[in-house]
């Protein structure tokens, strides 16, 4: 089932396709070229029929390399199909890198069919291929593929200009030309896809924006390449590089797997407790949100540890409150600690930093907790601001716990800056994984999550509609209650991430992403967790393509 939400790294999917293709024969490159053109024929000729497009030809814009080769055997079988066509290609015929790579002999395949001409084109020579694109119907994109590692320039450059300028409908090949196939960043300048064919497996860089927006719709095919998971034996050699870095796309398959079983005889401390550590006076929104989604997410009891002062001010609810000593200030005071020993040892999970203040008091006392806490704990916003001017902190059982960061506090948390996290967002997840010893939920679009032992997880649900104050607080309180009701550490922050991004969407269906507030989204967690248990939860496109389940879509015409 899970097969294919794999995400190999480009370096672990080149290596696997050239083991495979030495273990098989020296052509099956060829082989492995034809299924992959194949299929994006097919699929291309299922988007010009279900999007009734335009009346002329399709056009392919190939490049040199292999990506161009893919885009020669699409012109071949939608030829046979008898869907008029034309192909424009990067230089002249002297150009190849090898005249024996598979893109060179399916260009010689090409010369050689009737009726088939390839129409060479250079930065000095365009306005042939701008002619042929705007009396398109559809244009393939097989110019540039994976591991582009520098800006794209000269012939490249303008013909993406002219592909994105042209509004006509596009299908790229593998990836969108000029994406970075692990980052998703935009290499100088990148097709803006309607469908994305990609072979074998999905490529991270169709997931991390700016890619993501670039790719369309996403088709995942098969184009015969073995298990990445699983490879037979004629590649056990290669197994140790296959086997890490090891990234996924978190599914509603993975959440209903992982969710607890709840016994038709339980109680509420069957469900778990969760102590919350978290408020100061004039921050009550933020532990309260945290609060009632942790009893929206099926935990047992929810304990709100909070300054006595913030206490007078709370409206009756479900949650309990335990008052603290407060600081002059309306923060929690360090000698609260005492107070909270006896919960501490009571609780099955413990949240800390919703609205806790910034105070020398209150980081003293955050420090100490961690130092001591030995359960599952998740650590969010001035939690996560406590640690950053926290020096030489050590967690106790590192394992156990999950941080939260948006990009500005792990930018506190690491010294890394924004910028460059949001320029690699698996890279910085993964390092502050390393740095800390435990699972980080690195917040945004798309959240990736890093584990010390089960990988990193992209998570393809949430919208912009949640970038709004308090969303955080929200998904501090799914993954608190779900640590509670026993989940291991990495799969509840994977899966609180997953349902918290699907509330999210919920929220936004109904009321329109525009206006959209944190407690929407609270109000949808219980139904998008009753959805994932009953298998009724469909997910996002991407998922039920990598499940199996996608269908035909229309053109994307954002």
């Amino acid at each position: 089932m899970y097969e294919l939400s794999r995400i190999p790294t480009t370096a672990q999917l080149r290596a696997l396709e050239a083991a495979w293709i030495k273990a098989c024969h020296n052509d099956w490159g060829l082989v492995l070229m034809e299924a992959a053109g194949l299929q994006a024929a097919h699929q291309a000729e299922l988007f010009v029929k279900a999007n009734a497009v335009t009346a002329g030809p399709v056009v392919i814009v190939c490049g040199r390399g292999n990506n161009g080769g893919d885009g020669l055997v699409v012109a071949r079988h939608l030829q046979r199909q008898h869907i008029p066509l034309s192909i424009y290609m990067v230089g002249g015929t002297g150009k190849d890198a090898s005249s024996h790579s598979e893109s060179a002999i399916n260009k010689k395949i090409i010369e050689n069919c009737a009726g088939l001409t390839i129409h060479y084109f250079d930065e000095d020579s365009l306005e042939g291929l701008e002619e042929a694109i705007d009396r398109s119907s559809l244009v393939v994109d097989a110019l540039l593929g994976t591991g582009l590692d520098r800006d794209v320039k000269g012939a490249y450059a303008e013909a993406i200009a002219i592909i994105n300028s042209s509004g006509k409908p596009v299908l790229a090949i593998d990836l969108p030309s000029g994406i970075d196939s692990d980052r998703g960043q935009i290499m100088g300048d990148a097709v803006a896809a309607d469908l994305t064919v990609t072979f074998g497996y999905l490529k991270a860089g169709l997931l991390h924006y700016p890619g993501a927006q670039h790719a369309g719709v996403i088709r995942v095919v098969d184009i015969g390449l073995p298990s990445i998971n699983m490879p037979p034996p004629a590649l056990d050699d290669l197994s140790p590089q296959l086997a890490s870095p090891q990234w996924w796309l978190a599914t509603h398959a993975h959440v209903r797997n992982w969710l607890p079983y709840r016994p038709p005889d339980g109680h509420k401390g069957t469900f778990g407790k969760v102590l919350a550590i978290a408020g100061s006076l004039g921050m009550t929104g933020a532990p309260m949100l945290a609060c009632r989604t942790v009893l929206r997410s099926g935990a047992g009891y929810v304990i709100l540890a909070t300054p006595k002062v913030v206490v007078e001010h709370l409206p009756p609810e479900e949650i309990v409150y335990l008052p603290l000593d407060a600081t002059t200030s309306g923060g929690i005071d360090l000698s609260a600690w005492q107070q909270l020993q006896e919960q501490l040892a009571d609780a099955q999970a413990v949240l800390i930093g919703p609205g806790l203040g910034a105070e020398k008091a209150t980081v003293d006392l955050v420090e100490r907790l961690l130092s001591q806490i030995d359960k599952p704990c998740i650590v969010d916003a001035d939690g996560l601001n406590a640690i950053a001017k926290s020096k030489g902190l050590k967690l106790k059982t590192a394992e156990n716990f999950v941080f939260t960061p948006h990009p500005k506090e792990l930018e506190r948390l690491t010294g890394t800056k924004v910028a460059e996290i949001q320029a690699d967002r698996v890279a910085a997840a993964t390092a502050a994984c390393e740095k800390f010893g435990c699972n980080i939920v690195l917040k945004g679009a798309h959240t990736v999550v890093a584990t010390p032992t089960e990988g990193v997880y992209i998570i393809p649900t949430g919208n912009s509609g949640m970038a709004t104050p308090g969303a955080g607080d929200v998904l501090s309180g799914v993954i608190a209650a779900l640590l509670a009701q026993g989940m291991h550490p990495s799969y509840a922050a994977v899966a609180g991430a997953y349902i918290h991004g699907a509330a999210g969407d919920c929220a936004a269906d109904l009321l329109g992403e525009d206006g959209v507030v944190a407690s929407d989204i609270t109000q949808f967690v219980s139904h998008v967790i009753a959805e994932i248990r009953d298998g009724q939860m469909s997910g996002r496109d991407i998922e039920q393509e990598v499940l199996g389940l996608g269908e035909q879509p229309e053109r994307n015409e954002n």
